[in-house]
């Protein structure tokens, strides 16, 4: 069995538009080859069909999401991409307060995979 990249963890298919947002410098090649037509975007006032954020604090969660969640196609994937406890980045941030802000804002988590060492994503749904 071959492990999945980050790309397929992320559930990016052919055609979509990917909104990454303050992602980590050289991420684009770590999500590993993209499905056809794939078009990564770092910003965008159009629907997409992705958007991947990178937060280390809860202001800078509750400045973001609301206006990310907005960008979304109807059946849009938002994650929302963390460090983790062992990281050595300071962070007032965890799943359990992205969990907790995002249903204050009518969205529910559903799925979290490690990115890397890291990085953790939790993603995101309408409810």
């Amino acid at each position: 069995m071959t492990d999945k990249s980050v790309a397929q963890k992320l559930l990016i298919k052919e055609n979509y538009k990917v909104l990454l947002i303050n992602q980590p410098k050289d991420y684009k090649t770590s999500l590993g080859e993209l499905p056809q037509n794939v078009t990564l975007l770092s910003k965008s006032t159009e629907p997409v069909d992705l958007v991947q954020v990178f937060v280390t604090s809860r202001k800078e969660l509750e400045a973001k999401l609301p206006q990310l969640k907005m960008l979304l196609k109807p059946k849009g994937l938002l994650w929302v991409s963390y460090p983790k406890g062992t990281s050595k980045i300071k962070v007032d941030i965890n799943r359990d307060t992205i969990r907790e802000y995002a249903q204050s804002i009518k969205l529910e988590a559903v799925a979290m995979f490690s990115v890397d060492e890291t990085w953790s994503a939790l993603r995101l749904k309408t409810t």
